[in-house]
């Protein structure tokens, strides 16, 4: 007997436990996966917008905070944006540097070339450039807030805030473009004031949150955040005032009362999060972002006909929309309907191809199949999706779970691992109690599905599944 194979299932479920125990946290919700606009999300960046994940590298998005773009072109900085769309890195940094001699109004060329980095989420390119940058000028501020911006996304909110505190005074002696100082003075009171905002400092936030507003009157994002603020202080008209500003500036932002509706959902007052949410959608039944929004609370609170029939309303507005065919198919899913979550999911990835989640929930949806084409499908749809996201925890962990149910062990160990670098999911910490159960360590997977269960907030689609998990194995 092969002891080093018959243990391999043992070592493997060993593994899932430390790492569902030392890594569990949970998204927020399907609406802010989907919307990383939603004021009610804790900021991800200092700005306050969540990191988009298909951003592309732009001369508005290089240099547009640093000089005007309405009359004037920069042929250099296109070229250099295409040669490291084309890897090469060098050719992209010679670009950049006659690009700063010939227009010195740009930010230094090594924070250029780091912006292009963080949009490639090679953070770690970018660090090493942005230090290069402190070395060769410690008094330019825009190095600093960059490395602030990448630790407040790393929660190291310590460090972001030491950094943020090292660029205020460089940005008020600032004497280069008035655009770029204009545009970094922001970054600052955004930046700090995120940081007060993660760690319940209210009326600290409040203030650096109004001299954002005052500094910036015309931005959507400080008008919500305000808003935001200003509901943890007990002051819910007034930042019904806030979204509503916020909304006009922004009409994608949800209605106001929906964002009312996240924030009591958050604070545990549902009477009010329901008066709220069935509120903006009497006002605003035409509005997708508002259909959806309410959709989507309904998903969460378990309320799965109702979801369905809003979701279906969705639709009609919106028919050829990813995100609304997409919800379709989740709640479909959730409804037990396969056949119409399958349809939906196919649907997404026509509009799509390469849309994660779609991917990752039509590879679930498959492999639970008995038919043995449909489980081969399902490891086509694990492996793109994998493939597309290499680093993404979600598609790795789909991954290993779908090599796992085909009996591959040894194969789904290497996608566990990468999965196991970043946060898990409700979902992925499911997958792997999953997995734990069927291996025999059903103390481990018990205790993994009472935390992962434990969360009450945002869209866990196998939430069902799990509880029946979790009876079972407390009825042994």
């Amino acid at each position: 007997m092969n002891f080093s194979k018959s243990l391999r299932p043992l070592v493997l479920a060993n593994t899932i436990h430390y790492v569902v125990i030392a890594t569990i946290s949970f998204t927020a919700s399907f609406a802010q996966a989907q919307d990383p606009t939603s004021p009610t999300a804790e900021p991800t960046s200092a700005l306050g917008a969540a990191e988009d994940a298909s951003m592309q590298p732009t001369v508005e998005a290089l240099i547009g905070s640093a000089v005007s773009l309405s009359n004037q072109k920069y042929p250099e900085i296109e070229k250099a944006i295409q040669r490291f769309k084309n890897g090469d890195v060098e050719g992209a940094l010679e670009f950049l540097k006659q690009a700063k001699e010939k227009y010195p109004k740009l930010p230094p060329t090594y924070i250029t070339l780091a912006k292009l980095h963080v949009m490639a989420k090679n953070n770690q390119g970018a660090y090493n450039l942005l230090e290069l940058q402190v070395a060769e000028d410690p008094t330019d501020p825009e190095a600093y807030l960059l490395l602030a911006d990448q630790s407040f996304a790393g929660n190291r909110t310590a460090e972001a805030e030491a950094l943020f505190e090292k660029a205020e005074p460089l940005v008020e002696k600032f004497e280069g473009s008035a655009k770029r100082k204009r545009d970094m003075e922001i970054r600052v009171l955004a930046g700090k004031a995120a940081v007060q905002e993660r760690r319940g400092k209210w009326e600290a936030a409040l203030e650096l949150l109004n001299q954002w507003v005052e500094t910036d009157p015309d931005n959507a994002m400080s008008h919500a955040r305000l808003g935001v603020t200003l509901f943890r202080l007990d002051k819910s008209k007034e930042a019904y005032d806030e979204f509503t500003k916020a909304r006009k500036l922004n009409p994608e932002l949800p209605h106001p009362y929906a964002s009312l509706g996240q924030l009591f959902t958050q604070t545990g007052d549902m009477d009010n999060a329901r008066k709220a949410f069935e509120r903006a959608y009497k006002e605003d039944s035409q509005d997708p972002t508002t259909v959806r929004t309410y959709a989507e609370w309904l998903l969460q609170q378990g309320e799965l006909e109702k979801a369905q029939e809003v979701s279906t309303a969705l639709l009609k507005l919106t028919p050829s929309a990813p995100v609304a065919v997409l919800l379709d198919g989740v709640v479909a899913l959730m409804l037990n309907q396969d056949d119409r979550a399958e349809q939906a999911f196919n649907k997404v990835l026509s509009l799509d191809p390469g849309n994660a989640r779609a991917n990752d929930l039509m590879a679930l949806l498959l492999i639970e199949s008995a038919d043995a084409a449909d489980q081969e499908r399902a490891l086509r749809f694990a492996e793109q999706n994998a493939k597309l996201f290499p680093q993404n925890s979600q598609a790795n962990i789909t991954k290993a779970y779908v090599l796992y149910k085909l009996g591959r062990m040894n194969e789904a160990q290497e996608p566990l691992q990468i999965g196991a670098r970043g946060q898990l999911q409700t979902d992925s910490a499911y997958l792997i109690a999953r997995i734990m159960a069927d291996q025999g360590q059903k103390d481990k997977a018990r205790q993994a599905l009472e935390q992962v269960l434990q969360q009450k907030q945002g869209l866990f689609v196998f939430r069902e599944q799990a509880e029946e998990l979790l009876n079972e194995l407390k009825s042994e």
